[in-house]
Formats: C-alpha cells, sequence, structure tokens
C-alpha cells in the first residue's frame, strides 16, 4: 500500500507538469514543422519560420475557436478556415489577419453570405442566403447593403 501511495505521489504531478508544459512541444519550432502550447492553452500545429508561424498550420484554441490555413509572418493570410467559439465560420481569403478578398460567412442561425469582404467586412458584390432559401443579391460597402439587384 505504501509503495502504491508513493508512485501516486510521484506520477500525478509528474502528468500534471506534462499537461501545463507550454512552448515548442514537438517538432522545430524555429525552422520546420512542430507543435507550440501557448501560455493561453492555444495550440498549433504547422509551419514555422524563423521563429513565426508561416506557411499552412492549425490553430485551436481551448474556447472551441480555431484557424485552419495558410500563414504569413504570424498572420492568418491566404486561403483559410476559422470557426469562432459560438460556432460561425469563414472559408475564404485573409491578408495580414483580416477578412479581405472572397469568402463565405457561415451564421450559427443557418444564414449565409457569399462574396467579398475587406477590413472583415462585405465589401463589393456578395449574396446574403437566409436559412429559408431566400436571398438578396448586391453591392456592399463596410458591412451594409448599398445596392440591390
Amino acid at each position: 500500500m505504501t509503495r502504491f501511495l508513493v508512485l501516486i505521489l510521484i506520477i500525478v504531478p509528474a502528468l500534471a507538469s506534462a499537461q501545463e508544459k507550454t512552448g515548442c512541444v514537438y517538432g522545430n519550432c524555429d525552422n520546420g514543422k512542430g507543435t507550440y502550447v501557448y501560455t493561453n492553452g492555444f495550440v498549433y500545429e504547422g509551419n514555422f519560420l524563423n521563429g513565426s508561424r508561416e506557411g499552412r498550420g492549425m490553430l485551436k484554441g481551448n474556447d472551441g475557436s480555431w484557424y485552419d490555413g495558410m500563414w504569413v509572418n504570424d498572420k492568418f493570410h491566404g486561403q483559410g478556415t476559422y470557426v469562432w467559439p459560438n460556432g460561425a465560420k469563414y472559408v475564404g481569403a485573409w491578408e495580414n489577419g483580416v477578412q479581405n478578398g472572397y469568402g463565405i460567412y457561415f451564421y450559427i442561425n443557418g444564414d449565409k453570405y457569399t462574396g467579398y469582404f475587406k477590413d472583415n467586412l462585405f465589401e463589393g458584390s456578395g449574396k446574403y442566403t437566409w436559412v429559408d432559401g431566400s436571398s438578396q443579391e448586391g453591392v456592399y460597402a463596410k458591412g451594409e447593403l448599398v445596392k440591390g439587384k
């Protein structure tokens, strides 16, 4: 019985310590592929260049959010998918960490917007489709419909 208690006293703290490890936990997080655990609990798995996230990678949040796609200099850049903690999702183009270019935004209620974005807002040609199948095409500026079709 005493040996069992000693083993528990040794193993449990070791397991807890392994769970709390942060920083580069696998691979090459300077120049190559690796897994990096942040102090906020987020985990990045993917490519690194000069210590920055670069190329293909996935970031998983401890809040249910995640991003899977391309990175440049530690920012979402290129094609990628981001899911917010509430389940809303964006699939499309990113530029320097913001939605810029063509993409689709899926609302949690089933509505969706398909079209162009600038600085995270609807911008240019787009189509908003409600969950019932009805839709509105038009031109958007700063997130607002300015000319319907």
